[in-house]
């Protein structure tokens, strides 16, 4: 008599661990970015150029780049076994639809832009430490205002990018039951938050990495993962 040892899929596995790599990637280089003084005051110049002086901040800010950039990258791994759980769960319910199509571009947004967030947020610190050219002082600090501006509308696009991710894969629990209720849920309740804007994009990414550690407990289920046949004995 033949018995099937059944496994959670290796693959899926590994895709779990790359997302909760991900999501703690995106908590450490965000954490780092907040570090910034504040520079919507009439101090932010002398602020941020005693900042900018300090070469271990400048260090910090290289740093914070480079670990936005190993999120954004771990995070395709994650978003791939997600988008093949959702679309083998609308097989199994009998439907083809765009939801996977929707769930790429989102995820592909958030990808993009939060990698621009990271560097383009540390940039002015990036520049002072390598290039010898390139003075910390007010007159060029006021740059780094608008590095950091800029920065922050990528965050905001990422989040947008975010918004549709989480949407989708809201609508595909729904209609395809491939993932718990109380996940889709969670998305939904960070999709509407994801598009407040200028208003939330300071904290949602935070949340977003919560989100992202609570779907790869998800992943790491065997059942989230689908069997796979090891070997048989009799």
């Amino acid at each position: 008599m033949a018995s099937t040892s059944v496994v959670p899929r290796r693959s899926t596995v590994w895709a779990a661990v790359a997302g909760i790599g991900s999501a703690g990637f995106l908590v450490a280089g965000q954490l780092l970015l907040w570090r910034t003084p504040e520079y919507d005051g009439i101090d932010a110049v002398p602020k941020l150029t005693r900042y900018y002086l300090d070469s271990g901040n400048r260090h910090l800010g290289e740093a914070s780049a480079l670990m936005h950039l190993a999120s954004a990258l771990l995070f395709a791994w994650f978003l791939v076994a997600l988008i093949r759980i959702v679309r083998d769960g609308e097989r199994r319910a009998g439907r083809s639809g765009s939801l996977p199509t929707l769930m790429l571009a989102g995820g592909t947004v958030f990808m993009v832009f939060i990698m621009l967030a990271g560097t383009i947020g540390n940039l002015f610190g990036i520049s002072a430490n390598y290039a010898d050219g390139f003075p910390v002082e007010p007159r060029t600090v006021v740059i780094a205002i608008l590095l950091l501006d800029m920065s922050y509308a990528s965050t905001i696009a990422a989040m947008v990018g975010v918004s549709v991710l989480l949407f989708a894969l809201w609508r595909a629990v729904q209609t395809g039951h491939a993932l718990p209720g109380w996940l889709g849920w969670f998305a939904f309740v960070l999709a509407i938050l994801c598009l407040a804007g200028p208003f939330g994009a300071w904290l949602t990414p935070l949340i977003f990495a919560l989100w992202m550690l609570a779907a790869c407990v998800v992943l790491l289920m065997p059942a989230a993962a689908g069997p796979e046949v090891t070997g048989t004995s009799t």
